[in-house]
């Protein structure tokens, strides 16, 4: 069983060292290598040319960014297993046998996730993560799921060659959700997973990654969410449910085009009455008359 695993790079210097040799020391797997850097201006593409004769393929050239980078990687690798890593982020010892032998244990499985660990700039620890992902509806709901610390972290997640073609490349159209639209996209193509206990990956998180931009990170979801909440693959009563909620949370977020009172937005909408936060505010607004009010 071959693993292919592609990083995509720009202006890495201070990290990419780290992450080349954390795949690169990987034991036990036949391991191919892929690394697109996009004309980095810092050295990176001089550190990376050091490794080359251990690398699969390299390149150094203009692209469009992290999501064309990972799709012209991706278009030459011919492993039967698949995942990339960030040029900051740093593979644990073991990862890769571990992954190989969980999609060894479950054939009919296209989709193996672990944990990971977050660390700092420096590579200080900050902590836990695990994903807790396994259906459509997991991934679709992203307001007890994906914002509330189950999301997966793309390179704890590895996925068979088998499935990729299947779903097709990431969307460039999405900067920072491409992963999550492509896990939608591996589910409604009935995709089923495993899920390793053990933490796969050390994740760096700092001022300097494009993952900050959450407020754009999150209205790239929300689109995306929009978008399969049409499709007929989805369940409808799911479809009723996570709409509802959506319309509330645009409401909430100014990203609607209703600008009324909540009153009267909830006389205009009232499949908001499905929405637990909806009902909590009703409660408490109810319960909340009678008391007296501070000057």
């Amino acid at each position: 069983m071959k693993v292919s695993i592609v990083t995509a790079c720009f202006n890495a210097a201070a990290t990419v060292e780290e992450t080349l040799r954390s795949v690169l020391d990987q034991r036990g797997v036949d391991l191919e290598y892929i690394v697109i850097d996009g004309a980095s201006t810092d050295g990176t593409a001089a550190i990376i040319q050091r490794f080359a004769p251990q690398l699969a393929h390299f390149v150094s050239e203009p692209d469009r960014g992290q999501v064309d980078a990972l799709n012209k990687g991706f278009a030459r690798a011919t492993g039967d297993i698949l995942g990339f890593l960030n040029a900051d982020d740093v593979f644990l010892p073991g990862t890769l046998a571990a992954v190989c032998a969980a999609f060894d244990a479950a054939p009919d499985r296209e989709i193996v996730y672990g944990g990971l660990e977050w660390i700092d700039f420096a590579g200080q620890p900050l902590g836990p993560h695990h994903g807790a992902i396994d259906s459509l509806a997991d991934i679709l709901d992203v307001f007890r799921v994906w914002w509330r610390d189950r999301q997966w972290v793309q390179p704890e997640v590895f996925f068979r060659r088998s499935l990729k073609d299947r779903v097709g490349a990431f969307d460039e159209r999405y900067h920072l959700a491409f992963d999550y639209d492509f896990w939608v996209r591996c589910f409604l193509a009935d995709a089923r997973v495993s899920r390793l206990e053990q933490p796969l990956v050390r994740f760096r998180r700092h001022a300097g990654q494009k993952s900050v931009d959450t407020t754009r990170g999150d209205h790239e979801i929300r689109a995306i969410l929009a978008g399969n909440l049409v499709d007929p693959r989805v369940p409808s009563a799911l479809r009723r449910r996570l709409g509802a909620q959506l319309s509330y949370d645009r409401y909430q977020t100014g990203a609607s085009a209703d600008r009324g009172s909540f009153a009267w937005s909830l006389l205009r909408q009232p499949r908001w009455l499905t929405v637990p936060a909806v009902r909590q505010r009703l409660v408490a607004s109810f319960f909340g008359r009678g008391k007296k009010q501070p000057r």
